[in-house]
């Protein structure tokens, strides 16, 4: 019998080697020894009836051909991997992909607490997380490159379902040694002139809180805007300044000795939910991360 001119070990030692452009980092990778892979890709290429590399210097590179066995290569065995996948499955269980996007100052309060309880009940499906802004979100799932949202409800398009989940509220975000660190309350419009850290514009939360200052007459001192949550508030204590911000923000970050001093004011009130296309209740995946969703963040709100 005349032995297949293709097996499974070929595909995978012909991707190391168009990846690491060398045989010996290639082997490497594999952990084998770089005769054997040399030997392989000798054998497959006879076998194949075609050249797939070319040497430039100590690289190699691939061919016109090579790039195209390259590009199927890489199909074949994601398929045999779905397949392995399915088949070690239960019967019944939901399987499949979803992509969520997380507006920023909702990543680290929710998502490793919903990822965690999603892949536990659903472990075959492939779950994508990507940190963005809303606006970018919102296009996303009107494009179709995005399953669901997490973020703020702004009702900003028409073709999307906007969910709320629950509500939260501005707060004053401040280092546990702060002068206010210990008010009980601050009257929104104490802040006029107050050394405030702000985020960009881009973020739709600066919007927000530049519309809730317009609201309450007052324009705080801006000591410096920066485009990262994470970044902004380790800066609040070097900075002796405060931030608005959801008081949400600080959940999952209680080493950074933050505090959120409630506010009092009008309309400091935020509604934050679940974002999809309105006609997206047929993915099974989008399905069972809404229903999680819905019975899980009030909770974590709460907490």
């Amino acid at each position: 019998m005349t032995p297949d001119p293709l097996e499974i070990r070929h595909l995978r030692y012909f991707l190391a080697v168009a990846e690491a452009k060398s045989f010996s980092r290639a082997a490497d990778h594999l952990g084998i020894s770089q005769p054997s892979v040399s030997q392989q890709m000798r054998d497959l290429e006879p076998s194949l009836r075609v050249s797939l590399f070319q040497r430039r210097g100590r690289r190699i590179l691939l061919t016109p051909r090579g790039l195209i066995f390259e590009e199927h290569a890489r199909a074949l065995l994601r398929e045999l991997d779905n397949f392995l996948e399915d088949l070690n499955s239960e019967p019944g269980q939901l399987r499949g992909a979803l992509t969520l996007g997380v507006i920023p100052v909702l990543n680290v309060p929710l998502v490793p607490d919903l990822l965690g309880l999603y892949t536990a009940d659903h472990p075959a499906i492939n779950v994508t997380v990507e940190e963005i802004s809303s606006t970018v979100i919102e296009n996303a799932l009107e494009e179709g490159r995005m399953d669901i949202g997490l973020g703020f409800v702004t009702h900003h398009s028409p073709r999307l379902r906007y969910e709320r989940l629950c509500t939260d509220e501005f707060a004053l975000i401040v280092s546990e040694n702060h002068p206010w660190a210990r008010r009980r309350a601050i009257p929104f419009a104490e802040l006029h002139q107050q050394r405030l850290l702000q985020l960009t514009d881009s973020f739709v939360m600066r919007r927000m809180t530049d519309e809730i200052c317009r609201n309450h007459h007052i324009r705080p001192r801006s000591v410096a805007e920066i485009s990262a949550i994470e970044t902004l508030l380790r800066s609040l204590e070097p900075l002796r300044a405060a931030a608005v911000m959801p008081k949400i923000t600080l959940r999952g970050r209680e080493g950074l000795k933050l505090k959120a001093v409630p506010l009092q004011g009008k309309k400091l009130g935020l509604d934050i939910g679940l974002l999809r296309l309105s006609d997206s209740a047929a993915n099974s995946a989008v399905a069972a991360f809404t229903s999680l969703a819905k019975a899980t963040v009030p909770k974590l709100i709460a907490k």
